[in-house]
């Protein structure tokens, strides 16, 4: 079982699936350095079509004690083809929202924030105009949300972090947005990769493996709590629903236990690290309307868009 909207530590009856075939030999892309090793597979079979298992490698020294969420952004930032978008949902920490396998830049630059889908999706307790106090929410982003949102995508491309930190938070509004199923990605991203995020018309359950175990086993804590050791195994699997449920409750399966499945990732290509400064001067401008939605700069019609270009992000009006 998944755990409930709000972002509390629940008992969950424990769930163990098949053995696990990662080969940590066969790891081709490493993060870090040390003795201490750790792998990460994240598979999508329900959300894209897509039944392989994706697997990279971790590693850290003596004396460090990193966590699952760790690992996965450090990964992200080391890679050039996974990207991730997480969001502090509470005192336990953050959730993994959504996950996206290909070309990290470009899938980041197909990614937006459908707001008016947010405005009217029924599952959303977040109020973007007003404050939700039944759920502890105390700030509103009102019509700055998608432009808020913009940024934070930005930010995951140009810092090369490749993880997008979703801002409509637990610490800053009160109460997390959960608006995951709105995160979404254009068409054209499609040809770079794939794209899911979601929370009530499906999720990404976790499966994790430590010690002298061999299965997976179903994580009752998100990965902010995750403490990894040496030979472990973090999997992400997500589920889709036949429709979107309250409170996002549903069942998760475990990656597959077939080696044939397994896809052992290339590291990133030494032309994928930044070596020149760009200027700003550089960047093209992208339009978005307000909603989100990426539009051609050469067919725009009157009103108010979103720009970025670069690092800046800016609303304009056009005549």
């Amino acid at each position: 079982m998944r755990k409930e909207l709000f972002s509390l530590v629940i008992g969950v009856s424990t769930t163990i699936a098949a053995a696990h075939p990662i080969d940590f030999d066969k790891i081709k892309s490493w993060t870090g350095s040390g003795p201490n090793r750790a792998a990460l597979a994240i598979t999508n079979d329900a959300g894209a079509s897509d039944p392989k298992v994706y697997v990279w490698g971790y590693r850290w020294e003596d004396g460090e004690k990193p966590t699952g969420e760790d690992m996965f952004k450090a990964i992200c930032g080391n890679t050039d083809n996974l990207v991730l978008l997480t969001q502090t949902t509470g005192q336990y920490g953050s959730t993994v929202c959504g996950i996206g396998v290909g070309d990290a830049v470009k899938i980041l630059k197909y990614i937006y924030f459908d707001f008016e889908k947010a405005l009217d999706y029924e599952f959303i307790n977040f109020d973007y105009y007003n404050t939700n106090s039944f759920f502890g929410q105390k700030e509103a982003p009102g019509d700055n949300t998608p432009e808020i949102c913009a940024a934070a995508i930005e930010k995951a491309l140009t810092s090369g972090s490749h993880y997008i930190q979703h801002p409509l938070d637990q610490p800053a509004y009160g109460y997390p947005a959960y608006d995951y199923d709105c995160w979404d990605m254009t068409d054209e991203g499609w040809t770079y990769g794939w794209w899911t995020s979601a929370w009530y018309a499906g999720y990404w359950s976790y499966w994790t493996i430590s010690g002298l175990a061999t299965e997976w086993m179903y994580s009752g804590t998100g990965f902010t709590g995750r403490q990894l050791s040496d030979g472990c195994v973090d999997g992400w699997s997500f589920t889709m629903f036949d429709s979107p449920k309250v409170g996002g409750v549903g069942e998760g399966t475990a990656p597959s236990d077939n080696a044939d499945m397994y896809v052992y990732c290339e590291p990133a290509a030494e032309s994928a690290i930044p070596s020149v400064t760009i200027s700003e001067n550089e960047y093209t401008e992208e339009y978005f309307t307000p909603a989100g939605l990426r539009v051609s700069a050469g067919n725009l019609a009157p009103g108010l868009y979103i720009v970025r270009k670069g690092k800046k992000v800016e609303k304009r009006m056009i005549f």
